[in-house]
């Protein structure tokens, strides 16, 4: 028997064509049309679309759990609790007896381009995980093709299951020029994107970017205000005065808390502190004393992933995961909810949306097995059925992309093993090193002697150093710059990628030049992806060539290949390292967060505050 039988829930597909059309396009939508419909079946002036019965409804403002049902109207709730005066002849039921209904889960800081998939195929991964909704920058592909990229996947993640709440991030259009940053985003597409519908969130503000050079910036942060857009923080190392600045200037959230003591100064500031546990970045555990130890209020956290693999997503599961942690780890069950659900949605502003089983939100709802395991048993988006028991419900979406879209990773020639050799003479040398703390984004400038020979460090491995090289693949002007990388784990061939958290440049690191070649050529042939190379072979690849850094193809097949170049990270290259091409990827983001960094150019030197110097690669 399965579970469903076992909770009494019956299989029902979508019910009728109308109820598939209020899915609406906008994630914010506020139709007082649906909101009158939502009125007349809680009076019992008109039928309800659908009844949830017999369930456990999980109270996230009062704390309490009572059994209750729900009554949907559209695509929102209408009444909680006695709802047989909203039952008409055309109502269908779905039976909840003995499973808790949840509001659906939201993630409020994810960059879809680090999933390696496209929005769609995202949302047949997280929906049936209870994930009703998460908020994106879509940076990465705006840097690569502009504004119109970001609309368009926008209006193709309409109808899914998953809301695309869209996010800003206004690094894309500073235009660092010879620090490795495109310029293809500009400040007019910044504001376009902050003045679009769906846009609910200026992201990554701070002090420092208020007082940057650049023309149309601070417009752009007036224009958010003025139209009542949550100013998303980015505060990473930075307290006091700094804190307080940004504070003042609007900033509400801050996904780069790292301690407790940030966390307890920002909550002091009531800014809300999204706990991240991602793939390059676990903070959740480090932080979460503040709650468990030192009292805060839970009501002033939430969780986010920031950037999550695709093979991550599905082996821990995503906002569902979080949950898990958090109720291990000491949070009360219904808080631990409140921190996926409600205060994600107050941070975003959207809690007259998102958030809480209510009359007038969106029914957009997770059903779990318990309070333990948050094992989903069903979702709704919308009041539309959308998964259950872990499968998609609704129909793939098989448009292509624009074929421009999915040639854009332009090396413009064929590397060899000899352009990977370090520009440095044979002999004992100082050298810098890229030092990597797993689990962290900042990066360490290191100066090591070591033993160069043949254009390399001769191989150590006590001190785990790996070669790191950046090549353009935008321009096809063939630049590219050699350096060293340390705490990778790397022992063995080359990974290249053309996903990395800086300008979606082609990454390649390893330990032997030739494979690195080979890496780095296949990655290009592919337009784009991951490549893990060993011993001239290619051992595992995933093709994402839309945009160069993420995949339309049928879910099961991206991810077979994702777990394959996992796998063949960690048996080929023998690094233990989880999130290793997340992790490298971060070394190439010559911006603000401190340390050693790398571009197609050379090495930089970047401080607090998005100062940066080039530095040599001896020293």
């Amino acid at each position: 028997m399965s579970v469903s039988e076992a909770a009494g829930i019956r299989d029902r597909r979508p019910r009728n064509e109308k109820q598939v059309n209020t899915m609406d396009s906008s994630a914010t939508e506020s139709s007082p049309a649906g909101r009158r419909h939502a009125a007349d079946v809680a009076a019992g002036r008109e039928p309800a679309d659908l009844v949830i019965t017999g369930g456990r409804v999980v109270d996230v403002l009062t704390g309490c759990i009572y059994r209750g049902d729900v009554a949907v109207a559209g695509a929102r709730i209408a009444a909680v609790g006695d709802v047989g005066h909203c039952v008409g002849d055309g109502t269908e039921r779905i039976d909840a007896t003995g499973v808790f209904v949840l509001p659906g889960f939201i993630d409020p800081h994810f960059h879809v381009g680090f999933s390696q998939v496209t929005v769609e195929r995202l949302a047949e991964l997280l929906v049936p995980m209870g994930t009703v909704a998460l908020s994106s920058c879509f940076s990465e592909s705006a840097y690569i093709a502009g504004h119109r990229a970001v609309e368009a996947q926008l209006e193709r993640g309409a109808g899914t299951g998953l809301d695309a709440l869209l996010s800003p991030f206004f690094a894309g259009a500073l235009g660092f020029g010879e620090f490795g940053c495109l310029n293809r985003f500009s400040i007019e597409d910044l504001r376009a994107l902050v003045e679009h519908e769906q846009c609910v969130e200026l992201r990554e503000w701070n002090d420092d970017a208020s007082r940057l050079p650049v023309p149309g910036l601070a417009g752009v942060w007036a224009e958010a205000i003025q139209r009542g857009r949550v100013i998303g923080g980015h505060m990473e190392g930075l307290s006091g005065p700094a804190v307080q600045a940004a504070v003042a200037q609007g900033v509400a959230s801050d996904h780069e808390v790292t301690t407790v003591e940030e966390a307890l100064e920002r909550v002091r500031l009531g800014v809300v502190v999204q706990l991240r546990e991602g793939s390059s970045t676990q903070d959740l555990l480090n932080v979460l004393p503040a709650i468990t130890e030192f009292g805060a209020d839970p009501s002033m956290f939430s969780a986010c992933s920031d950037e999550q693999e695709l093979h991550s997503l599905a082996e821990l599961g995503h906002q569902d995961h979080k949950l898990r942690m958090l109720v291990r780890n000491g949070v009360a069950p219904v808080d631990a909810v409140r921190m996926v659900t409600l205060n994600a949605a107050r941070s975003m502003g959207l809690e007259r949306d998102y958030g809480a089983v209510l009359p007038g939100r969106l029914a957009s709802l997770a059903l779990v097995e318990d309070l333990a395991s948050f094992r989903v048993v069903r979702t709704l988006s919308r009041g539309r059925l959308c998964a259950e028991n872990g499968r998609y419900l609704l129909p793939s979406r098989v448009e292509d992309y624009p074929a421009e879209w999915n040639d854009m990773v332009r090396v413009g020639r064929t590397l060899t093993g000899d352009d990977f050799r370090l520009p440095v003479a044979d002999g004992t040398q100082a050298l810098r090193v890229i030092g990597i703390t797993p689990g962290s984004l900042r990066t360490a400038e290191q100066l090591l002697d070591l033993p160069v020979r043949d254009g390399g460090p001769v191989a150590d491995e006590d001190r785990d150093i790996a070669k790191i090289a950046v090549v353009d693949r935008h321009e096809a002007s063939g630049r590219l710059a050699t350096a060293l990388i340390g705490g990778l784990g790397v022992r063995r061939g080359a990974v290249a990628a053309t996903i990395n958290a800086g300008v979606m440049n082609l990454m390649v690191v390893g330990v032997d030049d030739e494979d690195m070649a080979l890496a780095a050529n296949r990655c290009a042939e592919l337009k784009g992806g991951i490549v893990v190379v060993r011993d001239g072979e290619v051992r595992a690849e995933v093709a994402l060539p839309t945009f160069g850094i993420v995949s339309h193809a049928p879910l099961a097949q991206t991810l077979a290949s994702s777990r394959s170049v996992a796998e063949a990270i960690r048996d080929e290259l023998g690094s233990p390292l989880p999130g290793l091409v997340p992790s490298a990827g971060f070394a190439c983001l010559a911006a603000s967060i401190p340390g050693l960094k790398m571009t197609e150019y050379g090495l930089v030197r970047v401080a607090r505050g998005g100062i940066r110097e080039w530095v040599p690669l001896a020293g």
